[in-house]
């Protein structure tokens, strides 16, 4: 008997690898939806914002209560309950953090593709783009870093106000250390609020120079 050879199966996948070789991937595209994805899981990031300066706000007068008190008693009440609001800012910020690398980590996905970018002009366009996001990460961890020390110096002068024998001189002190820390803390928000602001103009001059329709809302 002679075997049949199963001809369709075999013309089947050679139509397979036929389309398959003739389907490019638009690197641009591919680039675009790793942003997009960076920006989705961002969204944690966002959400800490409002609830941290809420928290932020209810410990300054909390504060600015205290040094209108003169009984230790009131003090160490209004004192404690700062230092909790300050130890959940420092959670708010842990989540901060967390889904800021993770954005990050999906950015970085966009590495390897750049370099198979063929024209000069869009490629151009996205190594800059990744050049500002590297700068706008690394102001971030400076950002998170001074941050916590911040709470960490808010903490130390709750804890300062409650002893019975605290001076002018040792309050001043703390004092100053914390205004110190808080101003880096601003200059670095602004340093990563101007990042955040151009990375956004990059990425959209890159999608309109890659010609991807995209819709803003």
């Amino acid at each position: 008997m002679i075997k049949r050879k199963n001809t369709g199966v075999t013309l089947l996948l050679i139509l397979i690898f036929l389309i398959s070789g003739c389907t490019k991937v638009n690197p641009a595209e591919d680039i675009y939806h790793h942003l997009e994805k960076a920006v989705s899981l961002e969204a944690a990031f966002e959400e800490q914002q409002e609830p941290l300066s809420k928290a932020e706000n209810e410990e300054y007068e909390l504060y600015d209560e205290i040094l209108t008190l003169a009984n230790l008693e009131e003090i160490q009440t209004l004192a404690n309950q700062a230092e909790q609001i300050a130890l959940s800012r420092k959670e708010m910020i842990e989540k901060e953090k967390a889904s800021i690398e993770e954005a990050y980590s999906e950015f970085t996905q966009v590495h390897p593709i750049i370099e198979t970018i063929e024209n000069e002009e869009l490629s151009r366009s996205a190594t800059e783009l990744v050049t500002v996001m590297e700068k706008r990460y690394k102001t971030y961890t400076e950002l998170y870093n001074e941050y916590r020390n911040a709470i960490d110096l808010d903490i130390e002068l709750y804890q300062l106000v409650q002893k019975e024998d605290l001076t002018i001189d040792e309050l001043e002190a703390q004092h100053d250390k914390v205004n110190s820390s808080y101003e880096a803390v601003n200059k670095l928000k602004d340093q990563f609020n101007t990042y955040t602001i151009k990375y956004n103009e990059l990425k959209r001059s890159f999608y309109e120079l890659a010609e991807l329709e995209v819709v803003y809302q």
